[in-house]
């Protein structure tokens, strides 16, 4: 855990900061909070769009008290393409030979026109392979925001996408999240990086938590958003309260259930195409979950299968920062992630 950087995660709703600082057996957060990202941040070439969220990022900057200037920037998993591969162990030219030619039977795209990151999940010296994730990015989004980080004063070191920080924290507090799921030495579990327009699957095996495998869905919070505003003639605040206070035990006048079931179907179906793949003990869900909590509930019954939150509270140093952020602490898994970069 690096002490000269902290991590901003500009998200295609929320752009969150983070900065910490391990202290004996625990995290503890020096710097916290989050502002809405620029609506049309990632879909518009305009140069206001920039202009906006310099400014939405100052402002937070200021209200964090964060004086550091080197920042590791994370953006969402749906810009990006991710595939894990197993590879012989070669010289390194090799094998970034053999990556490029791999990462062009995945990405959409012109390779000239991606940036690609190369993680080491692992290493098999007996068997002569490494297990590798290959994060590619379009330029253009990349040098979007290096370039809004600089115009609020930063120092972008690197950029990330969430899954990448996301498998970093999985693998981190492995022990920690092993416990607290009462996760079995057998059985590994799904992660579920519920975002805006898209969910990303990663399976982790047990013991380190290791990532192992990954699938996108086009299922995202805005589906079940826009769903409900259209199907209760109501406005997008009125809708996002109804989605996050909804709760069966005690039905509102909306039919919120009722509404969202069709999306709840084809997304725990997908699902559970997923998770039967392996030996999976529990789905833990991060990010924008908490937004619409009760989907946990629902896709528990639909799945028959432990589904939570994850919660990392009880991973942190209680400071006043903590209580304060108690309830919003799981939006911001993806930068305690990225400060254990």
């Amino acid at each position: 855990m690096a002490d000269n950087y902290f991590c901003l995660d500009i998200d295609e709703k929320f752009t969150k900061l983070l900065d910490s600082s391990k202290v004996g057996d625990f995290v503890q957060i020096d710097a916290i909070g989050r502002i809405e990202t620029t609506d049309s941040f990632y879909t518009s070439n305009l140069e206001k769009s920039i202009d906006d969220q310099v400014v939405r990022i100052t402002k937070l900057l200021e209200a964090s008290k964060v004086t550091k200037k080197n920042v590791n920037i994370i953006i969402p998993d749906s810009l990006t393409y991710n595939q894990i591969i197993t590879m012989p162990l070669l010289k390194e030219k090799e094998l970034i030979t053999a990556i490029k030619y791999q990462a062009d039977q995945f990405i959409p795209m012109p390779i000239e026109e991606t940036n690609i990151d190369i993680e080491v999940i692992s290493e098999d010296q007996k068997e002569k392979k490494v297990l590798l994730l290959i994060v590619a990015a379009p330029k253009k989004v990349i040098e979007r925001v290096q370039t809004t980080a600089e115009l609020a004063g930063l120092n972008p070191e690197s950029v990330e996408n969430e899954l990448s920080s996301n498998s970093r924290f999985a693998n981190y507090f492995s022990k920690n999240l092993i416990n607290q799921y009462k996760i079995s030495q057998n059985q590994g579990i799904v992660i579920a990086n519920f975002d805006s327009n898209s969910t990303s699957l990663s399976y982790y095996s047990s013991q380190e938590l290791v990532i192992k495998e990954v699938h996108h869905l086009s299922i995202g919070y805005q589906l079940f958003l826009k769903e409900t505003q259209v199907n209760t003639d109501t406005d997008i605040k009125k809708s996002e309260e109804m989605l996050r206070s909804y709760d069966k035990k005690n039905v509102s006048s909306y039919p919120i259930e009722k509404i969202v079931e069709p999306l709840v179907r084809e997304f725990s179906s997908e699902l559970s195409i997923f998770v039967n793949k392996y030996s999976s003990s529990t789905i833990l869900f991060i990010n924008k979950i908490v937004l619409f909590p009760a989907l946990v509930s629902i896709l528990t019954e639909k799945l028959g299968l432990p589904v939570n939150i994850i919660d990392p509270s009880q991973l942190l140093k209680k400071t006043q920062l903590t209580e304060t952020y108690k309830n919003d602490l799981p939006f911001f898994i993806p930068t305690l992630g990225g400060n254990l970069r």
